[in-house]
């Protein structure tokens, strides 16, 4: 049996994220690399809000989907793929090359150093759901807010500033569309805003020496699958401030015809996304589960039913 594996993004984690990644970093002997790179984590009045400031966020969830990967990479039968939603992509690449936890936190650390460094005002980004593209995309220019990912023809990602962002709600408002929902990330991903950050974060990535792909990666930036890192690499730097086609990225997804997608985390918004489009697969996420123990016995029946 086969599994396709995804990395989601930012925007839904939790205190008990916080606990569970703790408690794995014990279990995985990492705790000491987790309090070096990432010593928030361990403040005693850490609270919800803290989980968002994009500086804490990015290396916070790439350890968490680490730590969840080294857990369960042993029990998979055999990996397809992997695709990553936005910082997730960054966690396949890791995951995909076996790299080092440390290196990994270091690479994650710098792109959300470097992305919040980007935008010195307030910004973030909002879901549109309910209008086309044709629709869209004027109220973007008037607006000066612009795409940040395209999950379908009827469900957007867009960035910009925050005094932006007010101007393109109530214009969407205005023209009656379904929903509108501001995102629990603090920077305008993927869009021109993060220009200045692209050079050195370049300059961070080429300069790292990654192993070669162990599985291929289906990028995030139009479903293209890439088997060389080289490859991976250079996409994953150029998606930095250019929108991503999530939309293509999950129909490359299912034409590889994977028995079982398994969505790492946090959350399973993109295990929902495949859902829609393809009720028949096999989808479920890390966070469907409320224990280890119940998603290993999820994952050995569905084995031993292919077998």
């Amino acid at each position: 049996m086969n599994f396709a594996i995804l990395f989601s993004g930012q925007g839904v984690q939790n205190l008990a994220h916080v606990q569970q990644l703790k408690d794995l970093a014990t279990e995985l002997d990492v705790n000491l690399q987790l309090k070096q790179h990432l010593p928030e984590l361990f403040k005693p009045d850490l609270s919800e809000a803290d989980l968002y400031s994009n500086d804490f966020a990015q290396p916070f969830i790439f350890a968490l989907q680490w730590c969840r990967w080294q857990k369960l990479k042993h029990k998979l039968d055999e990996i397809i793929s992997f695709s990553g939603y936005s910082l997730g992509e960054l966690s396949a690449l890791i995951c995909s090359t076996e790299i080092s936890f440390e290196q990994g936190l270091y690479l994650a650390r710098q792109r959300g150093m470097l992305m919040s460094k980007a935008v010195q005002q307030p910004s973030g980004l909002l879901a549109v759901q309910g209008m086309n593209w044709a629709g869209l995309e004027p109220i973007l220019a008037k607006t000066e807010t612009e795409l940040s990912i395209k999950i379908s023809d009827s469900h957007f990602i867009v960035g910009g500033l925050e005094v932006n962002l007010q101007q393109l709600t109530q214009q969407l408002e205005q023209v009656g569309t379904r929903s509108v929902k501001r995102l629990n990330v603090t920077i305008p991903s993927h869009t021109s805003l993060m220009d200045c950050a692209v050079a050195p974060y370049r300059q961070v990535m080429v300069q790292h020496q990654f192993n070669r792909l162990g599985t291929p990666i289906i990028g995030g930036s139009g479903g293209h699958k890439y088997y060389k890192t080289s490859d991976a690499v250079e996409a994953l730097i150029h998606q930095m401030n250019h929108a991503i086609d999530w939309d293509s990225c999950l129909t490359a997804i299912q034409e590889n015809q994977p028995d079982i997608v398994l969505e790492i985390g946090t959350g399973n918004a993109l295990s929902k996304m495949l859902l829609e489009r393809s009720p028949h697969l096999n989808v479920r996420a890390i966070d469907d589960f409320k224990t280890f123990d119940g998603l290993e016995l999820w994952i050995e029946k569905q084995q031993n039913t292919d077998s």
